[in-house]
């Protein structure tokens, strides 16, 4: 069953809408997920500052449950981490996806144009 030209035109358009977004997309979540690592960091680096300070000095109040509560977050942030992973991964499948169906397009539409001139 040949391609029409209206199939092609709206796969094209649809294609060339949805390309920008995806990409923009994708530039966020990496722009995110260093986010999270570096605060991910800057939450250790804490925490470790913490317990120095509470180890050196024993007058102050006690720390530890401001330890667990970095500790918590933490964990928070490393799975939001972990979900922007994924997110990640499934934007560049459907990337991948998307470019793959531009060149079968392309291809296609390359064969009828050959097959055209060829009749």
């Amino acid at each position: 069953m040949a391609t029409t030209s209206a199939e092609e035109e709206f796969t094209q358009g649809l294609l060339s809408v949805l390309q920008p977004a995806i990409e923009a997309v994708d530039t966020q979540v990496q722009t995110l997920r260093e986010s999270q690592l570096l605060l991910r960091d800057n939450i250790d680096r804490l925490n470790s500052d913490l317990s120095i300070i509470g180890e050196v000095q024993k007058d102050l109040p006690n720390l530890e449950h401001y330890v667990k509560k970095l500790m918590n977050i933490k964990r928070r942030v490393t799975t939001v981490n972990s979900v922007l992973v994924n997110v990640q991964d499934r934007v560049q499948s459907l990337e991948g996806r998307i470019k793959k169906e531009q060149e079968r397009k392309q291809m296609l539409i390359d064969l009828s144009s050959n097959n055209n001139l060829t009749s």
